[in-house]
């Protein structure tokens, strides 16, 4: 009888822990369509433990550089296994949307606890901004393009961050590139009166390239991925035969890359 009662004690608690783990849920990068990951209780997971877990057809909450969109939600279906990419998992939604991010509806927290604030791509100090950061990077006359500029507090201390990407390929993005070509990502970081650039992703060219791959990077997503509060940011790349996407997180006032969330497709 004892041997029964602890056996029982068991399994219940077995049952319990599976029960307490919670839904996966799924989050989609909107550029590509790619299966980025997901989340369990507050934890990443990578995309190729979600990939299985995920329904044929899933239903998003749609979240973009102002925050949820209008509408919200919308269907998302699973596509097959492509024979380049074995590991990726891409989604097809009937949307014109081509930045941003998709949660699944299991998510019960808001994913834009701050709303980010677009800055001017003309705007003349960052622009100086972006001309002394590449010229660190030995780039001496650099031609500056910002594409995306956002300033938000990621972690909701009361200060807020800059969050910018800037691109220029001389001859557009190919398989080459001329020197003071480049293209990156930086979160501008302040504590006290202590400025930080942190580079997220980059490709400074500094010497001719004839055949290579460099890459574009875009911020694709400024969101709380987890639930945790804190904002995560998500990117988006490409090179000539391929595409990528990652994202970031906050922590100890640095932006770090998520390892489970960096997938990819290309040859």
């Amino acid at each position: 009888m004892k041997h029964t009662i602890l056996m029982l004690a068991f399994i219940l608690a077995g049952t319990i822990q599976v029960s307490s783990q919670g839904p996966i849920v799924p989050i989609v990068e909107l550029k590509f369509r790619g299966l980025l990951g997901g989340v369990q209780n507050g934890k990443w997971i990578a995309p190729v433990r979600v990939a299985p877990t995920t329904k044929s057809e899933t239903e998003f909450v749609l979240v973009g550089w102002n925050g949820v969109e209008e509408g919200g939600v919308t269907s998302g279906k699973k596509g097959e296994q492509e024979d380049v990419c074995q590991d990726f998992t891409r989604f097809e939604f009937e949307l014109e949307q081509d930045h941003g991010v998709a949660i699944g509806t299991a998510a019960k927290w808001n994913p834009v606890p701050r709303v980010p604030k677009a800055i001017g791509l003309d705007n003349a100090a960052y622009k100086s901004l972006v001309t002394k950061f590449l010229r660190k990077k030995g780039i001496v006359r650099p031609v500056v393009r910002i594409k995306e500029a956002f300033r938000v507090d990621l972690e909701g201390d009361g200060i807020e961050e800059v969050i910018l990407s800037a691109t220029y390929y001389k001859n557009g993005l190919s398989s080459s590139a001329a020197v003071g070509d480049y293209s990156f990502v930086i979160v501008r970081k302040s504590v006290g009166k202590v400025v930080t650039d942190h580079l997220l992703e980059g490709d400074f060219v500094l010497k001719r390239v004839t055949f290579g791959a460099p890459t574009e990077n875009h911020i694709s997503a400024i969101a709380d991925l987890n639930g945790d509060g804190t904002m995560e940011i998500v990117l988006y790349g490409f090179y000539y035969e391929g595409d990528f996407a990652s994202a970031f997180e906050m922590k100890n006032g640095k932006p770090v890359k998520i390892k489970e969330f960096e997938i990819g497709c290309g040859v």
